[in-house]
């Protein structure tokens, strides 16, 4: 089969790899589509200075996938031949394929995504399930989800779960700094959790008219805008209750601490290139916290779709391209030149009912 493979930095591209094979609790998936994330995808292809939780070379690319079940192993109850399902990947976590990791290997024609509930179930209660590493996250959606915005989605679950274990909710008043996908995604769960005030704070005109058509209530642009001045106005000089990192830059976090009202929340939601910074707390207000969180997107999912199904949420507004897979080295041009904000790859579109 077919799969997105790094071998370097900046060294990626098509090659064939081995398809893999389901074991007893797992299910063989023709993957459809790929979202490519702005962050990690493009920190991997970059080289290991760039994210800290590189996985071997070569390996293959991709955590924003989706594709329907096209077989199931002799223990699994609850998949189904035809089920679509969220992040299919090539290569299990900590194995390889064929000599190929998986970082997280959904950019490819074939993917494994396991039945975690079956395996909870067949496991003694005096043991813990060995669930696979990414196994709550392989959740099915309705048969008419739009394959197209599954990378989206699953952004948006993951930031929904963060901004409720940052205590986000109602009367926040929260800073996003970073428009990309995670940023976008982050203001919208926030105002949907109850925040009065959201303020959008980015570089670029086009990105930040996106954060206010989902949301946001006031929008910064540091390169012409005064940062503190701006965000003092949209919140009648109270400050910030949470700022955010969407970025992962540890700057940003110094930038952040000057925005914070007494008792506020600094949190890094982006994975920076060092887990090693500096901050200069001397401007900090009083009582204010530092905050790493990991997201938790499967106890969200039911919620995320609800609020998909009655309009609060449009993955597909949030996609600006769709390629196919032999452009990838034209989708990722694209984002490095920042002609597109959010680009899907299309795998194999025939796998659709």
């Amino acid at each position: 089969m077919r799969a997105v493979v790094v071998r370097g930095p900046n060294d990626f591209g098509l090659e064939d790899v081995p398809e893999p094979t389901p074991g007893d609790y797992e299910a063989l998936v023709r993957i459809s589509h790929c979202g490519i994330c702005t962050g990690t995808d493009r920190h991997i292809i970059a080289g290991p200075e760039h994210f800290p939780r590189m996985q071997p070379l070569p390996t293959i690319l991709g955590h924003e996938s989706i594709g329907r079940i096209t077989a199931v192993g002799p223990k699994v109850r609850y998949l189904r031949e035809g089920d679509q399902v969220l992040r299919p990947g090539a290569v299990r976590y900590g194995e390889t394929l064929g000599g190929f990791s998986g970082s997280f290997g959904g950019m490819a024609e074939w993917g494994l995504v396991a039945d975690a509930r079956a395996i909870t179930e067949d496991t003694s209660r005096s043991e813990e399930p060995r669930l696979p590493r990414y196994a709550l996250s392989q959740q099915i959606v309705p048969p008419d989800f739009d394959p197209v915005g599954a990378g989206m989605f699953i952004t948006f679950k993951e930031t929904l779960s963060w901004a409720q274990d940052f205590g986000v909710g109602v009367g926040s008043r929260v800073a996003v700094i970073g428009t990309g996908g995670v940023g976008i995604c982050l203001m919208r769960a926030c105002k949907l959790l109850g925040a009065a005030t959201v303020v959008a704070v980015g570089r670029r005109d086009w990105p930040l008219q996106q954060a206010h058509d989902q949301g946001a209530d006031a929008t910064v642009n540091t390169a012409a805008q005064d940062l503190l001045a701006e965000v003092r106005a949209a919140t009648a000089g109270r400050l910030c209750t949470h700022v955010v990192d969407a970025v992962g830059d540890n700057a940003v976090l110094q930038q952040g601490i000057v925005l914070l009202a007494d008792g506020g929340r600094l949190g890094q939601y982006g994975i920076p290139p060092s887990r090693r910074t500096d901050l200069d707390w001397s401007a900090a207000p009083r009582n204010v916290s530092l905050h790493f969180i990991n997201p938790g997107e499967a106890r969200v999912h039911d919620l995320a779709l609800g609020w998909m199904r009655i309009g609060l949420f449009d993955p597909l507004a949030l996609v600006d391209l769709v390629l196919p897979v032999e452009e990838v080295h034209q989708a990722f041009d694209l984002l490095e030149k920042r002609y597109a904000g959010r680009i899907t790859l299309a795998i194999a579109e025939s796998s659709a009912p």
